[in-house]
């Protein structure tokens, strides 16, 4: 059995998601759930209309009845979905637009793994249920809802002056709308909807440089640019400068009682709220962790928050309003100065996928001091920290570290190479 499901979804390069494919990927979808109505929307990507119709023609084909919302950010599916109870979005997030896949969602959330594991496993098995009828297409608009939801939760503000980067995203169709309702004096760019993307979707310092030169430029307050689909969101201070991902995390912690994170977040959020609880790397887990523990606050320090009294799943937009919320009230860029910075580092060690396995039990058998394996090997010192976890997605073991200054970081780094290289023998 081949492996249909990564980290996020589906997610190919569009000349591997030929029609027979995506039809086959609906039908084991609509095999695998009970519910009759199936959410549908996409992203900007000039392949979208395409990989939607035929998505829709398989589910349709099952007997599926299907609310169509176009285009719209993922967060909206989400939105749409809890009402409905199944949906898909299709999208690449952050890939390159050669890029395209399908992102499953119930009302929880996007699927956990096990729930991909069953749809995946209905697709290769090709025991479809047969629909009784032919289902029906119905176009509806969630943008609205979506904002309304929102604002009710945050409200008005007065005076920000606020930029947003849509990056020719799905973020286009919502955020500069929301920001205009909020009251904000708004500055969009990049709102282009036709698949034409004017920079790299990462939202990282490199591919924002020109947006960070326009902040300075227009004297905004505060500044976002989101991905490909709006799920996630980067801050760009008033100064023109990309905001540390954990530093903005931080920030949105700040204060907190309970708080969910990913176990390769820095230990800066321990510094601002009152207990952290440390998930596996993923938003899916976030959110289960958020449940869980009745937490106030989630998030990962790629971008992804997640804000419970609005909805328990990553939102680009409500991220966006909750912090232009605090930029208004005088909060944000306070906090921000409080929060410390501490020299991390990221290490990829090269090795085979075979190799994984090993060198992980290896570790286990090798390190003396207490560890937390809730997403491969995480050990915390008085001086800082280490995370050694295969990579999902590449042929790399990675060492992720963090320390109180330089020399412990170095120490920490060179501890986990030294810890790898006696697991390889």
């Amino acid at each position: 059995m081949g492996k249909l499901f990564g980290t996020s979804g589906v997610r190919r390069r569009v000349s591997e998601l030929p029609p027979e494919f995506v039809i086959a990927l609906a039908r084991a979808l609509a095999t695998y759930t009970p519910d009759e109505k199936i959410v549908i929307g996409r992203d900007t990507r000039k392949s979208g209309p395409l990989l939607e119709s035929a998505f829709i023609s398989g589910l349709i084909s099952s007997g599926k009845n299907v609310i169509d919302i176009c285009l719209v950010p993922t967060p909206t599916v989400g939105v749409a979905t809890a009402e409905h109870g199944t949906g898909v979005m299709v999208t690449a997030s952050h890939n390159p637009p050669e890029y395209n896949g399908f992102k499953f969602w119930n009302t929880s959330g996007a699927y956990n793994p096990e729930q991909e594991n069953a749809v995946e496993k209905i697709f290769f098995s090709k025991k479809f249920k047969k629909g009784k009828r032919c289902g029906v297409v119905e176009k509806r608009n969630y943008v609205e809802k979506h904002i309304n939801l929102i604002l009710k939760k945050i409200g008005t503000v007065n005076d920000v002056r606020v930029l947003v980067d849509c990056a020719g995203g799905a973020g286009s169709v919502i955020t500069p709308k929301l920001l205009e309702k909020m009251g904000c004096d708004v500055i969009a760019i990049n709102t282009n909807q036709d698949g034409n993307f004017p920079h790299e979707l990462e939202p990282t310092a490199e591919n924002l440089a020109e947006t960070c030169k326009l902040v300075k430029k227009k004297k905004v307050d505060i500044a976002f640019a989101h991905d490909g689909d709006a799920d996630r969101t980067a801050a760009i201070g008033k100064d023109g400068k990309l905001i540390e991902w954990d530093s903005f995390l931080s920030v949105l912690a700040y204060d907190l009682d309970r708080v969910v994170t990913t176990v390769d977040a820095s230990m800066r959020i321990e510094d601002v709220c009152n207990e952290v609880i440390r998930t596996k790397v993923g938003d899916v887990f976030v959110a289960e962790g958020i449940r869980k523990n009745n937490a106030d606050f989630g998030g990962e320090p790629s971008g992804a928050y997640i804000f419970p009294d609005i909805h328990i799943f990553p939102d680009g937009i409500a991220t966006v309003a909750k912090t232009v919320s605090m930029v208004a009230d005088g909060f944000f860029y306070e906090r921000l100065e409080e929060i410390k910075s501490y020299p991390m580092e990221r290490v990829k060690i090269p090795c085979g996928e075979d190799e994984k396995g090993i060198i992980m039990d290896n570790l286990k058998k090798i390190i003396k001091e207490d560890y937390d394996d809730t997403d491969g090997i995480r050990i915390s010192t008085d001086e800082g920290w280490i995370l050694i976890r295969p990579s999902g997605t590449e042929p790399y073991v990675r060492i992720t570290a963090e320390g109180v200054d330089r020399n412990a970081l170095d120490e920490l780094v060179g501890e986990g190479r030294e810890w790898i290289g006696k697991a390889r023998k």
